[in-house]
C-alpha cells in the first residue's frame, strides 16, 4: 500500500451555516480568519491555504456541470472547510483526511475497461444529467488544459469517457488496490484526462470506502497548485462524519 508523504496534509468538513458561525467566531478569537474560496472549488487544497470555506454557490461557478454531482448529493447546501488543522471541535463533521502518497499505479484503464465502467448502471443512475451536457467552449477548455499537462489527445469524447469512467471507479470499482481495510480504488488515468477530483476527495463520491488514491485533476494543479500525477491519500475518520 502506498505510504503517505507527511509534507502536506489537509482536513475536510462538512458543516451548516449556523456550525460555520461557530467556527468562525473560535477562530477568529483566536486570531485565525477563513478564507473563501471563489469561484473554484479546489483552491483550498493548495498548501498555501490554512483553512479555507467554499460555499454552496461556488459549486455552480467554474465547474458548474461537474458541481451537479454536489448539488444532486447529500452535501447540497452545506459548506465546505478544508483546513492544514484539525479543528477539534469538529470531529464529527470530518469526511476526509488528505495526504500526498507516493502510490504509482502498476496499471491504468484500457478503453474496453473505460467502457464497462461507463455501463455500470450503479453509476448511470447516480451519474446526474447536467455532468453529460457538455458545451462547445468547455470541450475546448478541458483539452487546452489536457494538452497543458502534457496530452496530445484531441479527441473530446475520449477525454470525457475518462472523466466519466474514472468517477464510475469510485462508485462500482474494477480498478483497485485492496487492503485489511478493503478496497482502495483509484484514478485510472494521468491527471491531464482527469476532472473535478474534488469529488472524490471530498466525498461527494465514493463515501463508502475507507481510503481511496486520487490524482489531481487539471482544475487542481492549476488552481491549486497540486502535483500533476501525484496521488492523494484520502483517508475517511474511523467515525462516520455528518454535516452539520
Amino acid at each position: 500500500m502506498a505510504r503517505e508523504r507527511e509534507t502536506y496534509k489537509k482536513f475536510a468538513y462538512w458543516l451548516h451555516e449556523s456550525s460555520l458561525g461557530q467556527l468562525s467566531d473560535a477562530l477568529a478569537a483566536k486570531g485565525i480568519k477563513i478564507r473563501e474560496a471563489k469561484g473554484i472549488v479546489c483552491t483550498p487544497l493548495d498548501p498555501i491555504n490554512k483553512i479555507s470555506v467554499v460555499s454552496p454557490g461556488v459549486w455552480s461557478e467554474t465547474c458548474k456541470r461537474p458541481g451537479s454531482w454536489y448539488r444532486a448529493s447529500d452535501k447540497k447546501n452545506l459548506y465546505l472547510v478544508v483546513s492544514s488543522f484539525e479543528l477539534s471541535d469538529f470531529e464529527d463533521r470530518l469526511c476526509s483526511i488528505i495526504t500526498e502518497s507516493d502510490f504509482i499505479p502498476d496499471h491504468l484503464a484500457s478503453l474496453e475497461e473505460k467502457l464497462a465502467l461507463v455501463s455500470d448502471t450503479v453509476y448511470q443512475a447516480l451519474a446526474p444529467g447536467q455532468w453529460s451536457e457538455v458545451d462547445e467552449v468547455e470541450k475546448r477548455l478541458y483539452i487546452r488544459w489536457a494538452k497543458r499537462l502534457g496530452s496530445d489527445l484531441d479527441d473530446y469524447e475520449l477525454l470525457f469517457l475518462t472523466q466519466s469512467a474514472n468517477h464510475a471507479n469510485f462508485v462500482s470499482p474494477q480498478i483497485y488496490l485492496e487492503n485489511e481495510k478493503g478496497i482502495i480504488p483509484y484514478s485510472i488515468d494521468c491527471s491531464a484526462h482527469l476532472c473535478s477530483c474534488c469529488l472524490e476527495i471530498f466525498q461527494v463520491i465514493g463515501e463508502k470506502f475507507k481510503e481511496k488514491l486520487v490524482a489531481p485533476c487539471p482544475g487542481a494543479t492549476i488552481f491549486a497548485r497540486l502535483k500533476r500525477n501525484r496521488y492523494l491519500l484520502v483517508t475517511k475518520p474511523a467515525s462516520k462524519s455528518r454535516g452539520g
